[in-house]
């Protein structure tokens, strides 16, 4: 019921947007310096479908259920395999013809299907992070990512709760993480007119923004119509990190 309800919430917000022209504030550095990059793609055909934006394009995506759970590159990453059959996953690849990325993603991960950095062998979660799994009493609405920017390199890991996403959106819902490094993920709950003019959402999320460790906004994903992609400051490795972010969020959205 309560996600339901959450749902129903999160597409009337996006309507209200959409009827009106608006699109997602985002916070600085980005806003005086990013690159809008509305997305293609996004809302086509599931099978062959094919998401762009700027110079980065899909060169596969595959959406299926899971049999067998391994992993990406046999890297397991946050998730316990026993639990993950039957879950439906996407599989993409995402390039900007310099680099080309490996993702695997995970949709409707329950919290008891993570491992938070406390079973022998796995990397701790800054405390940073910690509170985000700890604030909401939903659990099965989590969308668990793996991205591998470059071959043979360890995968980024990407944790989104959904759910708190849209109750408490004025808190982190979700980070990106490999060893000591880590960005957090924040709803957006503001939208700007036309005009300039910043306004409140009365409830919902039409995007997500990217934070580093001192809150700067790097990065950030417009959810409304077939979307946007917005790139600001960062070097190129992170700019290419940040837009399999934003990959991974546009393909989440279309998924159930």
């Amino acid at each position: 019921m309560k996600a339901t309800i959450l749902s129903l919430a999160l597409i009337l917000s996006t309507a209200s947007v959409q009827a009106e022209s608006f699109k997602i504030a985002t916070g600085e550095p980005l806003h005086s310096q990013q690159q809008e990059l509305p997305a293609k793609g996004r809302m086509g055909i599931l099978i062959k479908q094919k998401l762009s934006f700027g110079n980065y394009h899909t060169t596969m995506v595959k959406r299926s259920a899971i049999r067998k759970w391994s992993g990406i590159n046999g890297f397991v990453g946050m998730i316990w395999t026993e639990h993950m059959e039957g879950r439906q996953s996407i599989h993409f690849r995402l390039t900007n013809d310099t680099d080309t990325s490996d993702v695997m993603t995970v949709t409707n991960v329950r919290s008891n299907d993570l491992l938070i950095g406390t079973a022998p062998g796995q990397t701790r979660i800054p405390g940073q992070l910690v509170s985000i799994f700890k604030s909401t009493d939903i659990t099965q609405n989590n969308y668990s990512v793996s991205i591998v920017t470059r071959k043979g390199d360890e995968p980024w890991e990407l944790f989104l709760d959904n759910s708190e996403a849209q109750i408490r959106r004025k808190q982190a819902a979700g980070y990106i993480m490999r060893g000591n490094d880590y960005y957090t993920i924040q709803p957006v709950w503001q939208v700007e007119k036309k005009n300039g003019r910043i306004v409140d959402m009365p409830f919902g999320s039409p995007g997500f923004e990217i934070k580093d460790k001192d809150n700067n906004v790097m990065a950030a994903v417009s959810l409304i119509d077939n979307g946007k992609v917005y790139l600001g400051p960062g070097t190129e490795a992170e700019k290419f990190l940040f837009a399999n972010v934003c990959a991974a969020l546009l393909l989440q959205s279309v998924i159930d």
